[in-house]
């Protein structure tokens, strides 16, 4: 029986306008697109339930996790085809992935893409599937993989705002450790898990980090000489920057968001950012709630989880975590030990 063929335009996010959109607009594509990602995993690996997340600009970057810890050898079908790569990283020792094109890898025509023996994937090992052509696998688990639905038409937007040459196509060899993306992987957990605490101008962080690694070390991507370097933000960039992230404490802003409020790309809005502060967008925003979460506890009597969806936190305990990381102690004990 022949496999029947999706269409190539990325069937997550089909329809979507170029136009900018409402937050909450955005934010519904976003989980319709993670949502999405999921459900085809789901179907791909049998599973019931496969924990996703997606960065704030719908198509950009799709994320989800795979867990199976009992030895099974799993058929996997191939996912729907489009123009994206979807690039998975093992974060403990697995066992074997063999990747083919066709029905049944015993008959004629059918084309064996790579193969890897039993107990050879070590932890940051990698390999990435191109949906144009999209294959067909046999995994031997156990397998703790995270795994990144990376678009074309996002790829050669992110190429064109650095100023890199264009992806043709990514390629590695199979099982190459890539300790980068098993970081980038690790990073994201928390908000695979905790989907309520995820933030996007961090997804979005990631997500860019990851654009430029996987395009410099699989696609080949150079930046043309002569091209010009990014200094840091203008005063008026920097200033509008801060005073839409202040503003919006309780807000869930993305990058591309407060970028396009400066005139500029994400790519170059983040790494001007820092240039310019020191830090990161999230790094600096996380910082400005924890003050403003401060200044409650010590002029208000409003409790533990009203003081943290005022300043952005998804719940008392995402605040309570953060908050300890901050500053070494729980919100609780530093309101009594200010107040007594």
């Amino acid at each position: 029986m022949a496999i029947a063929r999706a269409s190539r335009a990325n069937p997550y996010i089909r329809g979507m306008q170029r136009s900018p959109l409402p937050a909450s607009h955005r934010t519904d594509e976003v989980a319709s697109f993670a949502r999405q990602f999921a459900r085809h995993l789901q179907v791909q690996y049998g599973l019931d339930d496969v924990p996703a997340s997606a960065s704030s600009k719908g198509a950009s970057l799709g994320m989800a996790r795979v867990h199976f810890d009992e030895p099974h050898l799993f058929v996997l079908p191939p996912l729907p085809a489009e123009d994206a790569f979807v690039v998975g990283v093992e974060l403990s020792a697995a066992g074997s992935r063999r990747s083919f094109r066709g029905q049944d890898d015993a008959k004629p025509g059918t084309r064996q893409l790579d193969t890897l023996q039993p107990g050879t994937l070590q932890p940051g090992s990698i390999h990435i599937a191109d949906l144009s052509d999209p294959p067909m696998a046999y995994v031997c688990s156990p397998f703790h993989s995270v795994l990144f639905h990376m678009s074309r038409s996002a790829i050669d937007e992110f190429a064109a705002d650095a100023s890199l040459s264009p992806v043709a196509a990514l390629q590695c060899p199979p099982g190459a450790i890539d300790p980068v993306i098993a970081g980038l992987a690790q990073a994201v957990l928390p908000s695979l898990m905790r989907p309520a605490e995820g933030n996007a101008l961090f997804l979005d962080h990631v997500a860019l980090a990851l654009y430029a690694h996987v395009a410099h070390a699989y696609g080949g991507a150079r930046r043309p000489g002569g091209a010009e370097r990014l200094g840091g933000l203008a005063p008026w960039q920097e200033r509008r920057a801060k005073d839409l992230l202040t503003t919006q404490l309780a807000r869930n802003v993305s990058l591309a968001e407060v970028a396009r409020d400066c005139d500029l790309s994400r790519s170059h809005f983040g790494k001007a950012f820092k240039q310019t502060t020191g830090q990161t967008p999230h790094a600096w925003l996380t910082a400005r709630r924890v003050e403003a979460v401060q200044q409650m506890l010590l002029e208000s009597s409003a409790s533990l989880s009203e003081i943290a969806l005022a300043c952005g936190f998804a719940d008392q305990s995402h605040l309570t975590r953060i908050f300890g990381e901050r500053v070494g102690t729980s919100p609780a004990r530093w309101r009594r030990a200010r107040l007594n």
